[in-house]
């Protein structure tokens, strides 16, 4: 099985390329993913559509680490964003992952920022 650490680059990378199915493919089929002002996505069928929709819309999104810590089965992860939305790019936005694994993959993913 590979480290929280490890699964939040894999993560991280399919961001980078916009490719929903490969981040999907992270987590648990009961996952939830938390993110600020936005319903929870429950499932992985749930998780592939929302972040398609967030894909279509900003195409990649590239997260630049700037801390990590680990431990377990868990990885907090600092992070700056760069998307383009409605034609505009933002680069910088900040945001905090909290990462958390199971036996099938992610089962618990909350964003902050």
């Amino acid at each position: 099985m590979a480290s929280p650490a490890e699964v939040f680059e894999a993560f991280r990378q399919a961001h980078a390329r916009a490719d929903a199915d490969a981040a999907a493919a992270l987590y648990a089929p009961d996952a939830v993913y938390y993110e600020p002002d936005n319903v929870p996505h429950r499932g992985r069928d749930e998780i592939r559509t929302y972040l398609a929709s967030v894909y279509a819309v900003r195409g990649p999104v590239e997260l630049s680490v700037k801390r990590q810590v680990g431990a377990d089965q868990t990885v907090l992860a600092e992070w700056t964003s760069a998307f383009t939305d409605g034609g505009r790019r933002s680069v910088g936005v900040p945001g905090v992952s909290v990462v958390e694994l199971g036996r099938d993959g992610i089962v618990y993913h909350r964003d902050f920022g």
